[in-house]
């Protein structure tokens, strides 16, 4: 475990850079002055189409390719390992009127695939030039218009692509082109048109490829708990969240583990679903994150074991902007279109298009509701993985699955006799138990343990956060494990590799606590794995040290119980 403090290689994944310099020329100032004037007072004025879609009497030039809607070992994959869309969109369900909020780096609102399927009621925001127009402004921008295929690329139009669901509607925040991101920037992303958006679909977080914690802001929380309580009449917004790249800093044959979902203060809070990403055979992509707060993994280009196959085929910036300028490095010769999008960031947008099929044929489910149905109709893939367990519910849970696989046919059968959440969510702060219990350094077998009794009103778990304190000198050399009652044990931390992204330097022993890392030597865990049961009795917290030399003590422990 020492090398882990003197060598790291660090994960990049050029394909998912949001990097760009070069503001893009627009060559048609008057079309485009004429689109936005007509879409302004379209949205004043205006409300969504109905949108029929039927995919036996539909034709998308590139639908073929999307082997992740329907995978019939076109690319080698494993048939029928997809979306299992198709059963839903027979019935007619396509997504028509729901609203899904693409949070990005901007989104090609004139693209020939996704113009069709802009929201002309609720309104787009621009955090670059504080406009409502969210189209990209630098000539590399792509990926909010990916993401935007993947979930709405219209069905049935004779070209290009097809979104999980082709008649739900999009509107873009523009966030990620801003060079610097206050947290005040974060907030007005999370809420704008919430009152109208039924999903927030968000492809980024913290920086990948580190093995740093990353808490997230107050008010960049604040923003979500709005969008959860008063969203969509009240019924809530739903979050669905990338769970991020960097687990793996070396290579697919020779893996070193840095990123853990947990790490990131965005993907691990309690009103965000955290999404992890699998491949054409259903095992996870390498470079996908695993945490005891993912909720769940879809689909995206994931690898055998010495390379990655097959990516996602969607909407990229119009013309020879964006990722693919026509037949980049094998790209699609119709530079509209890209078939090399991948990552959590790939996977996120596909589980927000099922969940759109699913609030378009029930609208009346809130965000609660969602969630869990997603979790009770989550498919197990890859079930010969050793980490499948269940909890103490019957839920079938995986570090690095969450509850498994999203598959759409199960979630809308699901939804068919579904008891809808009525009762308010209860939302217990338990007292600060402060041990200081010291950790033994170098030490696998014996740690440190905590018992953390709770007595609550709550006998049926939605959600866990684990404060944890600790002044150990080198934080990412412990395992820090918690048990419930109910005998589920989590990993919330594992030794990994760690690199300063402040100093681009590696991680310093006697230098790499958790207030170095965060300002606060207080971190917040998500715990997602105990959904649905009682949390009543005895938790217990282990923490054992991989490597010696820098030690440090348990100096304190926090639960936060949501649930009813």
């Amino acid at each position: 475990m020492n090398r882990m403090k003197t060598a790291i290689s660090i994960l990049v994944f050029v394909s998912l850079s949001f990097g760009n310099c070069r503001s893009v020329h627009n060559n048609d100032p008057f079309s485009d002055a004429l689109l936005y004037y007509l879409l302004f007072n379209a949205i004043a004025n205006a409300s969504e189409e109905n949108c029929n879609f039927s995919p036996s009497a539909s034709f998308d030039s590139l639908y073929s390719d999307q082997w992740h809607l329907q995978n019939i070992s076109q690319f080698g994959g494993t048939f029928g390992e997809d979306a299992n869309v198709n059963n839903v969109w027979n019935q007619g369900i396509s997504g028509n009127q729901v609203i899904v909020s693409v949070v990005d780096d901007g989104l090609d609102i004139r693209h020939e695939d996704l113009s069709s399927n802009i929201s002309v009621t609720a309104r787009g925001l621009n955090l670059l030039n504080n406009t409502i127009y969210p189209t990209h402004s630098y000539s590399n921008s792509f990926h909010g218009s990916a993401v935007g295929g993947v979930i709405a690329a219209r069905g049935g139009n004779g070209i290009g692509v097809r979104g999980a669901a082709p008649c739900s509607k999009l509107v873009g925040v523009n966030l990620l082109e801003k060079s610097t991101i206050y947290t005040s920037d974060e907030y007005r992303a999370m809420v704008n048109e919430t009152a109208r958006v039924s999903i927030s679909n968000n492809s980024w977080g913290s920086p990948d490829g580190y093995g740093w914690l990353w808490p997230s802001s107050a008010l960049w929380q604040q923003g979500v708990n709005e969008g959860t309580q008063k969203g969509k009449s009240g019924k809530g917004t739903v979050y669905v969240w990338a769970a991020g790249n960097g687990a793996n800093g070396g290579t697919i044959a020779s893996p070193i583990l840095v990123d853990n979902a947990n790490y990131d203060g965005q993907a691990n809070y309690y009103g965000v679903m955290a999404i992890g990403g699998i491949g054409q055979d259903g095992t996870k992509a390498n470079y996908s994150e695993s945490g005891a707060n993912l909720w769940a993994v879809a689909h995206t280009q994931g690898n055998n074991a010495t390379a990655y196959t097959t990516a996602i085929s969607t909407t990229d910036a119009t013309g020879a902007f964006g990722l693919n300028a026509g037949g980049t490095s094998g790209d699609y010769s119709q530079s509209n279109y890209t078939k090399k999008f991948n990552g959590t960031s790939s996977a996120t947008p596909l589980a927000a298009g099922v969940i759109a099929l699913l609030l378009s044929q029930y609208p009346d489910l809130n965000w609660r509701d969602v969630r869990e149905l997603v979790a009770y109709s989550a498919r197990q893939n890859d079930p010969g993985d050793t980490d499948w367990s269940m909890n103490g519910a019957g839920l079938n849970i995986n570090h690095k699955y969450g509850f498994g696989a999203l598959d759409a046919t199960n979630l809308l059968m699901n939804a068919s006799n579904w008891v809808r959440i009525s009762t308010p969510q209860i939302i217990d702060a338990k007292a600060i138990l402060s041990p200081n219990t010291p950790i033994p350094d170098n030490d696998l077998v014996t740690g440190a343990t905590v018992n953390y009794p709770v007595t609550t009103g709550i006998s049926y778990i939605e959600y866990v956060d684990v404060e944890f304190t600790s002044n150990h000198t080198y934080f990412p050399e412990l395992y820090v494990l918690i048990t419930s009652p109910s005998g589920t044990t989590s990993f919330l931390s594992e030794a990994h590799a760690c690199a300063n992204p402040y100093s681009n330097t590696l991680c310093t022993s006697g230098n790499t606590s958790i207030a170095t890392m965060t300002g606060s030597s207080t971190y917040r865990f998500g715990l997602a794995r105990n959904l649905g049961e009682n949390p009543n009795g005895n938790w217990t917290i282990r923490v054992y040290d991989a490597s010696a030399t820098d030690t440090g003590s348990i100096n304190s422990v926090r639960l936060r119980i949501y649930g009813r």
